[in-house]
């Protein structure tokens, strides 16, 4: 990041201007760094405003202060936490009589935070827009500005502070992650300041800090947002499945559609031949509150929902006036708003519309659109299924067995616990002996078993076999239509007919699991006598492997966002609010036993010098590089974890001090033997440091365990690194 010292113009009869340094660039900013040990940082003493020390002395204080900043950052996943850590210790260490964090929304830089003004000051400091004033300028160049006196300057936008603050020196960086500017830090003073280099030098990195800190807590966010957003989606499943009646579904969907969606109107709708009728309506907002079903009925092709019951495409409106396919409901005046309107598709046709709508532009995102679609799809499926219930009296019991499956599998996020449960229901509802789930991976070509009916036969299932050999299996698969293999038809596959008479079977029922149009996977019924199926007995089945696949699609969507949960994206490992979860219950279990447990604190040496030679994007390669490096000196049974930046911990179950030890050793070998080697450059030699902690010895609760490993690790770097030693030595 580059660095505008200037002067401004000013006003004829302004006296003063900036004053202009150029600041030293690179590594050289902050020398002497790979000598710091990772012991706690004192704050830097406060020197005066005009302060002479040597340059050096200046920019060691200013990295000491930068990296305790630093490891507050990386230890918080709040934002707001975030944001009051960084204006306060900028405005401490800078000796700021003010500081502002902007965020850059849309096209605008909005105040998130702020520290140094009241509350009311803040609430009426200016916005910039992208290209505007001085925050257009950092925007536009990526750089850090520092000006020693701006009173009186009437350019750059400062002319927008008058009667709301009055300042003289401002030092601004932006906020950058990935060449992407997300905001800005800025620092000003009452009275005129000369930015010293250290200033600079701080602000520049604190900012850098800060990006990274600030994006890994939207990243959280965002993680936990759609981990509940899943959760109240299995809810409003279980809710749909026990609604029995067509309007009982619609006024479901409304009323969960509002725990997951903001929005000001709602209507469901389903498809009667060429009518498109509402069976549900909420509004919240003026005229939006009360609507004549009659009028909102149309007919397929008219307006917006017309369009996607006919088309069977979703449409997000951001300007429901600029839109040529919409029409205005009888009654109702023309008013800016924005509508997501879904198709509710059942077997690849469209059964219902979902249509939301909302006072204001852009007010719906793609988000919203995921997570409406994925309703709809449920609630679809609810349609039918109640549509099939008044259809067919006679299997009023079979339908019961769809509803128990529904709110059976509604209480399991477990994707084989819920293959299980559907194995079961569906051999009881077709009166077979055996049923088997399996999922479809379709890049490598394999059939992957899930679950099983009986239970007990689970263990004995193939994990996995290719789908190619099957041509019968690929057409379930590929086309979506239930096949049915008897061992008496001349006509059959004879692999299919070879596999089904191995193993004591005589007739094969094979139908797909589809979700949201997808083959997902495969449903096959087993019976070991003949047996045959009428039209409804099939359909039946088709409804509730449907029903099913949702459940199960669902349940696999929600074990992948808690493994993105737990999960470090850049290496794979485990990640820090994971470990200390999982170390607990090692703990426990320990100490139930009475067995000996381990943890490894590693740290990489000089880690620093790699990211300030060859770049940040660099140093994350090498840190993905030495996940899997570690991971191939492990045993399957051990838990490896990234604590933070560039260290690790590692849980060694069943594990003494001196197997500890051992493991430490073999990972500094595997270091010394293996230099990292990236694009176009030579091998880049790693090494690390190794602290090791043995329970209960070194500590009986998860934090004394890793304090205990931390105070090794450390004491094996300030002996130079490279090394392991156990608590017990430190001690």
């Amino acid at each position: 990041m580059s660095v505008r010292q200037e002067s401004d113009e000013r006003e004829p009869g302004v006296p003063g201007s900036a004053g202009s340094t150029t600041p030293p660039s690179g590594p050289s900013l902050f020398r002497g760094l790979l000598r710091h040990t990772g012991e706690p940082l004192a704050a830097p003493p406060q020197a005066p405003a005009n302060d002479t020390r040597p340059l050096e002395v200046e920019l060691a204080e200013r990295l000491d202060s930068v990296l305790a900043i630093a490891e507050r950052l990386a230890a918080s996943h709040d934002r707001q936490d975030l944001f009051r850590t960084i204006v306060d210790e900028t405005m401490r260490a800078l000796r700021a009589d003010s500081t502002t964090i902007r965020i850059l929304n849309d096209d605008r830089l909005d105040v998130a935070a702020w520290a140094g003004i009241s509350d009311e000051v803040a609430a009426s400091l200016p916005v910039f827009g992208r290209d505007e004033g001085w925050a257009g300028e950092v925007l536009r160049s990526g750089r850090v500005v520092a000006r020693a006196d701006v009173r009186g300057v009437r350019k750059h936008g400062y002319d927008r502070y008058d009667g709301v603050l009055e300042f003289a020196g401002e030092l601004v960086a932006p906020l950058i992650h990935h060449e992407r500017v997300i905001g800005s830090l800025a620092a000003v003073t009452f009275e005129p300041r000369a930015w010293t280099d250290g200033d600079v030098a701080f602000i520049t990195t604190l900012a850098t800090h800060a990006a990274i800190a600030l994006t890994n807590a939207e990243l959280f966010e965002q993680t936990e947002t759609r981990a509940a957003q899943l959760g109240v989606l299995q809810a409003a499943s279980a809710r749909l499945s026990r609604a029995g009646s067509i309007e009982g579904i619609g006024r479901t969907v409304v009323e969960e559609t509002r725990r997951i969606i903001d929005y000001h109107n709602a209507r469901v709708y389903v498809l009667e031949g060429d009518d498109v009728v509402p069976i549900a309506f909420e509004g919240v907002v003026g005229a939006y509150e009360q609507v004549d079903f009659g009028l909102l009925r149309c007919k397929l092709g008219e307006g917006f929902t017309g369009w996607v019951a006919q088309r069977g495409k979703p449409l997000l409106i951001n300007d429901a006036n600029l839109d040529a396919r919409g029409s205005t409901i009888p009654g109702t005046d023309d008013v800016d708003e924005s509508m997501l309107v879904v198709p509710m598709r059942y077997d690849e046709a469209t059964v219902g519309v979902i249509t939301l709508s909302k006072l204001g532009l852009r007010q719906f995102d793609d988000d919203d659109l995921r997570l409406l679609t994925i309703l709809a799809d449920q609630a679809a499926t609810a349609i039918e299924s109640a549509r099939l219930l008044a259809r067919t009296q006679d299997l009023a019991g079979e339908l019961r067995r769809l509803l128990d499956m529904s709110a059976e599998l509604s209480e399991s996020l477990d994707p084989r616990q819920v293959a299980n449960l559907m194995a079961g229901h569906l051999a009881r509802a077709m009166g077979v002996d055996e049923c088997a789930i399996s999922y479809w991976d379709r890049p490598a070509g394999l059939v992957e078993s899930l679950g099983y009916y009986p239970e007990s036969r689970v263990e004995t299932m193939e994990p996995t076999y290719e789908v190619s050999g099957y041509p019968e299996t690929m057409r379930v698969l590929e086309r979506q239509e239930p096949v049915i293999i008897d061992a008496d038809d001349p006509r059959a596959d004879r692999a299919e007919v070879e596999l089904l008479v191995r193993d004591g079977n005589h007739v094969l029922a094979m139908l797909p699991l589809v979700a949201k149009g997808q083959s997902i996977g495969l449903v096959e019924l087993f019976s070991r006598t003949p047996i045959t199926w009428d039209v409804e007995r099939l359909q039946l089945a088709r409804t509730m492997a449907n029903e099913a696949a949702m459940a199960l699609e669902n349940a696999r969507l929600y074990e992948d966002a808690r493994n993105r949960a737990d999960r470090d994206l850049l290496t794979g490992f485990y990640n820090h609010r994971f470990l200390h979860e999982r170390l607990g219950e090692e703990v426990v279990r320990a100490q139930r036993a009475r067995r000996p447990l381990s943890v490894l604190m590693l740290d990489l040496d000089d880690f620093k010098l790699v990211n300030d030679t060859f770049g940040h994007l660099f140093g994350d390669r090498v840190l993905a590089w030495t996940g899997e490096l570690i991971r191939s000196t492990l045993r399957a049974s051990d838990i490896p974890a990234r604590y933070g930046g560039d260290e690790f911990a590692i849980i060694l179950p069943e594990t003494d001090e001196g197997e500890a030890r051992a493991t430490a050793r073999r990972i500094l070998d595997a270091f010394r033997d293996h230099p990292y080697v990236g694009e176009q450059r030579g091998p880049v030699p790693i090494a690390a440091s190794i602290g090791v902690a043995t329970f209960p010895d070194d500590g009986r609760t998860p934090t004394d365990l890793i304090a205990a490993a931390d105070r090794a690790l450390y004491r094996v770097k300030r002996e130079g690194g490279h090394a392991a030693a156990a608590a017990s030595e430190a001690a």
